[in-house]
């Protein structure tokens, strides 16, 4: 595949959010893989299933690899089991399985796992390699485009966020940000519609609501807070002054201010009384 294709479906793995929608961008492809850029779609995959099931989704996407190129494959998963199962699915697509020597020194360790590779290998070798030879032009790959029917982010809304395509429709979305991708091609401006002319706000009609009557007012003209809390009773009388308390109140102030002033005055009488006693004694004593 050439490296624009190949650009192309990174991209599309890069949109997606799932594994799930990343294995369909894979399958959807039209080409082949060369080794490197498996190992380049590898890297997008975080742990050991997901990389297995992308294995799986390249096993018939991929060009013939020699040895050498299937030991970079392995190297990117972590766990020897995890090697051997993608050894499995790349059984098919080893060239020149006889010299398969850098393949079995990455399983010198357990010798079950040594004897399940050399088994692998000799099935691949009897088998021989299905996969097609990577196609060179004087430009390198053939150049191609891997997603001819669409883009599965488009075509067909594998991933979220983005609207079915019909028939007959074209999708704007390409170029655009995020938040165009989430709500999708946005609808055209009505012929009538002047960016100049600002669109009056639509006043909502006037619905029938409840009046308060003037009868309910009071001589200060507030409603009567009885009258808002329960209903049903009737409202106390207006205020009004009363001039008999308010003769009562002032009698009572002044009555109390004369008997504060007649303390005083005692009081200033028996400290004069005191201080001349004391005065008469000390000339006595001189």
């Amino acid at each position: 595949m050439d490296k624009k294709s190949f650009e192309m479906v990174l991209d599309e793995i890069r949109k997606a959010v799932l594994t799930e929608y990343k294995l369909k961008a894979i399958e959807y492809v039209h080409g082949y893989f060369s080794s490197e850029q498996v190992v380049d779609l590898l890297r997008y995959f975080s742990w050991a299933e997901p990389q297995l099931k992308a294995m799986k989704a390249l096993q018939h996407k991929m060009v013939a690899v020699h040895p050498a190129e299937v030991v970079n494959i392995l190297s990117c998963f972590t766990f020897s089991k995890d090697k051997l199962t993608a050894l499995e699915l790349l059984a098919s697509n080893i060239v020149d399985a006889q010299n398969s020597r850098p393949i079995e020194d990455l399983f010198r360790i357990n010798m079950s796992e040594k004897k399940r590779c050399k088994r692998v290998l000799e099935q691949a070798f009897k088998g021989g390699c299905k996969a097609p030879h990577a196609m060179i032009s004087s430009c390198g790959t053939i150049p191609g485009n891997p997603y001819p029917k669409g883009k599965p982010s488009r075509v067909n809304g594998v991933f979220p966020g983005t609207p079915l395509k019909k028939d007959g429709e074209e999708c704007t979305n390409e170029g655009k940000g995020i938040a165009a991708r989430i709500l999708g091609p946005s609808k055209p401006p009505p012929s009538t519609y002047n960016p100049h002319k600002p669109v009056p706000y639509p006043i909502p009609p006037c619905r029938p609501h409840a009046t308060v009557t003037p009868s309910a007012y009071n001589n200060a003209g507030l409603v009567p807070l009885a009258s808002v809390i329960a209903p049903g009773v009737p409202p106390p009388p207006p205020y009004t002054p009363n001039p008999a308390g308010t003769e009562n109140e002032d009698l009572s102030t002044q009555s109390g201010h004369a008997q504060s002033q007649s303390k005083y005055h005692t009081r200033l009488r028996q400290l004069s009384s005191v201080s001349a006693a004391a005065v008469t004694r000390d000339n006595g004593s001189s």
